[in-house]
């Protein structure tokens, strides 16, 4: 291993399931009927894929931009009344990567200002070499190339790449780059499919780093 790449949201902090709840509202506002458990098929995908797919389900004559639009400004509503901390492990894994040498990149989803956001209020920022977001590449996850460019810009081959995900599309993306990838099984972010991963974890405290 000679890299380490984090999915963010529900890998470094606990946000997937307020993304799940704002659009869940942002959709009922708008008419459109959706559980957080139905989202759950899209956990990990770039910003209006899950949406535009269920209103596509429901054939409703809805835009889905502006639904979009609706959700982000509930999410970042939720976001200032939450108190972000890192997920349980997190911050001795990052101080554990560093001191062995192993360089670090986040590949996530979400919006390069998020991210920023995100890494700024955990205080955490220091610790990545490479901050990739997909949301302008062509396709969201499960395609690789969130991952094949986070391993581009940090100089290694996507095989020297361990990637930490809590998603199944993820998963995906990890291995469909040729990356071995670690399952987080974070109970917030729902039963998710990992069977193509290397390994399961169900707290970050459980990854040894070095049997990897």
């Amino acid at each position: 291993m000679k890299a380490f790449i984090f999915d963010m949201d529900g890998v470094l902090v606990d946000t997937q399931y307020i993304h799940s709840e704002a659009t869940v509202v942002a959709l009922h506002e708008s008419g459109v009927a959706c559980t957080q458990d139905e989202l759950l098929e899209y956990a990990g995908t770039k910003r209006g894929v899950g949406i535009a797919a269920i209103i596509a389900r429901r054939h409703a004559s809805v835009d889905a931009e502006a639904v979009c639009v609706r959700k982000d400004e509930l999410f970042m509503e939720r976001m200032k009344q939450t108190k972000l901390t890192a997920i349980e492990g997190i911050p001795a894994l990052l101080k554990n990567l560093r001191a062995h040498g192993v360089c670090m990149a986040i590949a996530s989803s979400s919006e390069d200002t998020f991210i920023s956001y995100i890494v700024d209020k955990l205080q955490i920022r220091g610790y990545f070499d490479v901050l990739v977001s997909g949301q302008a590449l062509p396709e969201s996850k499960p395609n690789p190339e969130v991952y094949l460019l986070a391993a581009k810009k940090l100089g290694v081959r996507p095989r020297d790449c361990v990637v930490l995900e809590d998603a199944g599309l993820g998963v995906q993306a990890a291995k469909a780059a040729g990356m071995y990838c670690i399952g987080y099984r974070n109970p917030n972010s729902g039963k998710q499919d990992f069977s193509l991963a290397d390994k399961i974890v169900h707290y970050v405290k459980e990854i040894n780093i070095e049997e990897l």
